[in-house]
């Protein structure tokens, strides 16, 4: 695929590099003739979607996260809340297409997904895509590396979707987003999340057996996956 590549190192605030995120729809609608490839990390921060963000606790238990080093920012992607460590990856592909021809949901996960899990099997790894039940935000397109317990999450996926128009022409603006957790103290970020969601009223309970890094699990470096990743054919 010719796309436009772009490369970003976190910035001082997690709130305005995930925004940035969402601002790639209205580009690739403005100028729909090349797709967009952001590959991009923050500073740690738990990432939740709008609706526990109106629970009634929402904002103590988020100033409270805050003062811990880990403050909350609400996506406007799909999936639940996760944890984006130190050691993670964002991957967001967004793309416009006439209307009439935009892939449906999941033919648009589907490819992403084998995308990602071409790019691992170039790590020499053997991926599979599944829900990890127990995991951060599971869901069908859950990518996990078999690890000595059975398999263990290491990317989830979530999409996100606009209508406009250019020059008289209907489109569809897609956005696809991996979070890869490729190295770092994932069990520390799991722990900032329980906390904060108990803060919030909305306890919820991970199993950090169901998860971890690239690193941890397979003994890949960061920059190993990146080279794969952009070497594998989408």
């Amino acid at each position: 695929m010719d796309w436009i590549l772009r490369r970003e190192s976190a910035g001082a605030d997690p709130e305005q590099d995930i925004a940035a995120e969402m601002a790639l729809l209205e580009e690739v609608l403005r100028v729909p003739q090349r797709p967009i490839l952001r590959l991009w990390r923050v500073q740690p921060c738990l990432v939740v979607t709008p609706l526990l963000a109106h629970r009634a606790d929402f904002t103590a238990a988020a100033e409270t996260s805050r003062a811990r080093g880990w403050p909350v920012v609400v996506r406007r992607t799909g999936g639940g809340p996760v944890p984006q460590i130190a050691g993670t990856l964002n991957v967001s592909l967004a793309l416009a297409t006439p209307r009439g021809e935009a892939p449906g949901i999941d033919p648009a996960f589907r490819g992403f997904a084998d995308w990602l899990c071409a790019a691992l099997r170039g790590c020499g790894l053997a991926p599979e895509t599944g829900e990890i039940a127990g995991s951060c935000c599971p869901g069908r397109y859950d990518i996990s590396i078999p690890a000595e317990h059975g398999p263990r999450k290491i990317i989830g996926i979530a999409q996100r979707r606009r209508q406009g128009s250019k020059d008289g022409a209907l489109l569809a603006a897609i956005l696809v987003h991996a979070m890869v957790w490729l190295d770092g103290d994932l069990p520390d970020g799991i722990d900032a999340l329980e906390t904060f969601l108990r803060d919030a009223g909305a306890s919820e309970a991970f199993a950090r057996s169901r998860m971890g890094t690239l690193q941890e699990i397979a003994g890949v470096e960061p920059v190993a996956f990146e080279e794969a990743l952009l070497a594998a054919p989408f």
